[in-house]
Order: C-alpha cells, then structure tokens, then sequence
C-alpha cells in the first residue's frame, strides 16, 4: 500500500508469503495467518549456501531480506512486529504434507487486506 516502505519487515514478509516460489511460508486456511516450515525455511531461506544462487534460482534469502540467518531471529522479529504464535497448532498445511508448520497470527497482517500492513 502507498506509505509503506517496500523494505519494512512486514512488506518484505507480505512478499515472500505470497511468492508462488517461497514453499516455507504460506498463509493459513483462512488467510488471517501464517504457517511456517521451520526446517524447510532454514534450507529454503535461511542457510547460507542459498545465498550464492544466481538470480532466478529461487527467492531471495531471508538473510539478506531481513537480516536474519536463524530461525529464532526470524521469529523474533516476528514477535517484534506483533505475530504471536497460535498454541497447540502443529499440523500439515494440505492434506498429504508431510511438513510440520509452525501458525502465528497478527491481526494486522491478512491477504486480503495490504491496507492493514500500515498498522
């Protein structure tokens, strides 16, 4: 939305969310929060062998998207911009994934709503 620096961490998460080439990130079945693969972000986003992929090999690395390299600093910064993990959710994102997602939930961060992302 126009007021919102394209380098703020909620507007690069807003990016990578909704890349089709990030699988580590994805929005809920509601589309009101994000679950998250943290062993499949770390390889997909925060390993530093990913950072020397030539353009068009994948998204950019997280690490130099958000200056973060692990996991626990990308989920403190989650926490700095208001998510909160949802408990007692650990499941598959579609039937027959096999991965473990992590749900956090921030109210002012929905798909359908980039306007929030001010907030």
């Amino acid at each position: 939305p126009a007021g919102l620096s394209a380098s703020t961490f909620p507007a690069k998460l807003w990016r990578l969310v909704n890349s089709p080439r990030v699988r580590s990130v994805r929005w809920d079945s509601r589309a009101q929060g994000l679950l998250i693969d943290r062993c499949l972000l770390e390889r997909e986003l925060l390993s530093s062998g990913h950072a020397h992929r030539g353009r068009g090999h994948g998204p950019a690395p997280v690490s130099h998207t958000f200056r973060a390299t692990q996991f626990r600093s990308f989920v403190r910064q989650l926490y700095r911009y208001g998510f909160r993990k949802v408990p007692g959710w650990v499941g598959s994102a579609a039937p027959g994934d096999a991965g473990a997602w992590l749900h956090y939930c921030n109210p002012c961060f929905r798909r359908d709503r980039p306007d929030l992302l001010l907030r």
